[in-house]
C-alpha cells in the first residue's frame, strides 16, 4: 500500500469515529452546537500538528487551506439541512458520492488518469458508499433531500480538491488555519441562531472526542492529499461512512442491513484494488 493510501485510510478510520462521536453529541445537544464544540477542541489542539512534520511559511498554501474549511462547514451545514427536511437514506448516499467524485473529476480536468485496477477499485468504492450509506425510512421532501444532499456532497468535494492543492512545502500548517477559518465561521453562524455555543455535559465530552479524532484525520488527509493523487485518496478516505456504520452496529447495537454488509466487504475490495493499481 502506498504511503498516501495509508494516510487516506487512516483518515477513514478517524473521521468516522469522529462523526461517530458527534452523533453520540447530538443525541442531548444541537447539531451546530456539537460541531462547534468539536472544532473549537480542533482549533485548540491543531498548533500540535505543527510538531509531526516539517513545514514552512506558504501564503498560498494557508489561503487554500482557510478556503477549504469554509467549504468544509459548509458542506456539513448543507447535510444537517438535508437530513432535517428529508430521509438519511436519501441525503446520505448522493453527499458521499459527490465528495468522492468532485475530487475525481477535476484529476480528470488536470490530465490525471487513474490505471485501470485503480479506476475499478474507485468505482467500487462509489458503489460501496451507497450501499453502506442507504436506510430506509424516515419522511419528508425526497426531491428537497436529493438537492440538498447534492450540494452538500459539491460542497465537501470542492473542500477534499482544495486540500489537494497544498504543496508539500507547508506541512500541516494549512490544516491549523482550515480549522480556525471553519470556527470562524460557525461563531459568525452563532449570532444568527439560538442554539447554546459550546455543548454540556455528557454532550460535550462526545463533541471533544469528535473533535480530537477529527483534527488527527483532516491532518492525516492532507499528508494523503501532498503524497498522492487527488481522486484515489478522495475515494479512499470518503469511505468513513462505512467505519461509521460498523462502529454503530459494534457499540449502538444498530441492526447491519444485508446490503449494508456487501458495501462494507466492497469497501475493502475497494481500497485493495486502489493500493493494487498504485
Amino acid at each position: 500500500m502506498t504511503l498516501s493510501l495509508l494516510f487516506a485510510v487512516t483518515a477513514a478510520v478517524l473521521l468516522g469515529g469522529s462523526d461517530f462521536f458527534a452523533a453520540r453529541s447530538a443525541r442531548t445537544t444541537p447539531s451546530v452546537t456539537v460541531t462547534r464544540t468539536a472544532v473549537a477542541t480542533s482549533v485548540t489542539l491543531s498548533p500540535l500538528l505543527l510538531l509531526l512534520v516539517e513545514w514552512a511559511w506558504v501564503g498560498h498554501d494557508v489561503a487554500i487551506g482557510a478556503l477549504s474549511g469554509l467549504f468544509m462547514i459548509g458542506g456539513l451545514m448543507l447535510l444537517y439541512e438535508g437530513y432535517s427536511v428529508a430521509r438519511m437514506g436519501i441525503v446520505a448516499p448522493l453527499a458521499s458520492v459527490l465528495l468522492a467524485v468532485v475530487p475525481v473529476v477535476w484529476d480528470l480536468i488536470n490530465g490525471v488518469r487513474p490505471g485501470a485496477v485503480a479506476a475499478v477499485g474507485m468505482v467500487l468504492g462509489l458503489v460501496a458508499l451507497v450501499l453502506t450509506s442507504y436506510t430506509p425510512g424516515g419522511s419528508g421532501s425526497v426531491t428537497l433531500g436529493a438537492v440538498l444532499g447534492v450540494s452538500s456532497g459539491v460542497v465537501f468535494g470542492i473542500a477534499f480538491t482544495l486540500m489537494g492543492e497544498v504543496s508539500e512545502q507547508s506541512g500541516l500548517l494549512p490544516v491549523m488555519f482550515q480549522r480556525l477559518a471553519g470556527f470562524t465561521l460557525l461563531a459568525a453562524i452563532s449570532v444568527f441562531r439560538r442554539d447554546p455555543f459550546f455543548a454540556t455535559g455528557e454532550g460535550r465530552r462526545y463533541a471533544i472526542g469528535a473533535g480530537v479524532l477529527g483534527l488527527v484525520a483532516i491532518g492525516s488527509l492532507q499528508l494523503a492529499f501532498q503524497r498522492g493523487d487527488t481522486g484515489p485518496v478522495s475515494v479512499a478516505s470518503s469511505q468513513f461512512a462505512t467505519v461509521a456504520v460498523i462502529l454503530s452496529v459494534v457499540f449502538n447495537h444498530e441492526r447491519m442491513r444485508w446490503w449494508q454488509a456487501v458495501g462494507v466487504g466492497a469497501t475493502a475490495v475497494a481500497v485493495a484494488l486502489i493500493a493494487l493499481g498504485g
